[in-house]
């Protein structure tokens, strides 16, 4: 079978121990009003780290430290397009985010904050490997 991989790099970026998540802008074409953590995908050339930095600069204005690798994962979203999704763990010291059009909304969530807001299939994901259970987190 032919198809497309596409490789996206998520950060679970910790400040104070909480996590930042963001909304995707109502006029989004992927997820429109979901909540997410920051991230995107690898462009051609690119190394993990240097993207996930980029992305993170271009989607929060922020500045992150990536730590290290949390989980890595693949789903599809048609038959002809999988995805690899690797979560990292991040830190800022950076509290005020600036939003790119991507998103709306911001914040700085705790754990219990995370599971009003994510959606069912990241809140598994960090169930499974374990995010609720960092000591870092509040």
């Amino acid at each position: 079978m032919t198809g497309k991989i596409i490789v996206v790099l998520k950060a679970v970026i910790i400040h104070q121990g909480r996590i930042l998540i963001l909304r995707r802008s109502g006029s989004d074409d992927v997820g429109a009003g979901g909540w997410e953590t920051a991230g995107g995908n690898l462009e051609f050339g690119e190394d993990l780290e240097t993207a996930l930095i980029r992305e993170i600069k271009e989607e929060a204005g922020i500045h992150a430290s990536i730590d290290r690798l949390l989980f890595a994962t693949t789903f599809f979203t048609d038959p002809g397009r999988q995805f690899v999704l690797l979560s990292y763990l991040c830190r800022s010291d950076e509290p005020h985010v600036i939003l790119s059009h991507e998103h709306d909304e911001y914040r700085w969530a705790t754990k219990s904050e995370l599971v009003q807001y994510l959606p069912e299939a990241i809140i598994s994901d960090f169930q499974k490997h374990g995010i609720f259970t960092l000591p870092e987190l509040v």
